[in-house]
């Protein structure tokens, strides 16, 4: 997998990728690595001809591929393609291109929310470091576009100095950690 991000830029395959069970299934092979379809079902609670299906539309867009041929009678592991995507919000483009976009990102704010939400559901059953550790963080400060576009990367070069770590050198008790934010303009 390589860890750059996959640049999208075709509306029906931001349209095929705005799915809740496609984006837990990316997520899986992301964070998790390769994978089968049956594995993937398990992981996430769905059957195996729906997860195998899901996957197979993933990869018809480009953003699974095989990981290595399967071995004969076997479930064919899959992989990600990239760690990570970015899109435009669609300013100039085709009307199509901005109801991707939006539907895109509505469903990755689902997606992250639902995890917030699973967190705070099970929030007692953390040791109390890590319920200590947890944030929700919500800030505002006056900003040019152009800042905010530089506080974006340095966040994404922050997050990415943790996440690329060679397993060697990541500390045992470390364990994967959700991050979400956001940067929207307010109406003034």
């Amino acid at each position: 997998m390589s860890h750059d991000p996959v640049a999208l830029t075709d509306p029906i395959a931001m349209r095929a990728l705005a799915h809740p069970l496609r984006l837990a299934l990316l997520r899986q092979l992301t964070e998790a690595g390769p994978a089968t379809a049956t594995q993937l079902a398990e992981r996430t609670g769905v059957s195996a001809p729906s997860a195998s299906y899901h996957l197979k539309q993933l990869a018809k867009y480009g953003f699974v591929e095989d990981a290595d041929p399967p071995e004969k009678g076997r479930d064919r592991p899959w992989r990600a393609r990239g760690r990570g995507m970015h899109w435009s919000a669609g300013a100039g483009e085709s009307t199509e291109f901005v109801a991707a976009s939006r539907l895109l990102r509505d469903e990755f704010t689902n997606h992250a929310l639902t995890s917030l939400r699973s967190y705070w559901r099970d929030e007692d059953t953390y040791d109390a470091s890590w319920q200590e550790a947890a944030f929700v963080l919500a800030d505002t400060a006056a900003m040019t576009a152009d800042e905010v576009q530089e506080v974006n990367e340095e966040l994404r070069q922050l997050i990415a100095r943790f996440r690329d770590r060679p397993d060697g050198q990541r500390p045992k008790d470390a364990r994967p950690v959700r991050l979400f934010g956001f940067g929207v303009p307010e109406q003034p």
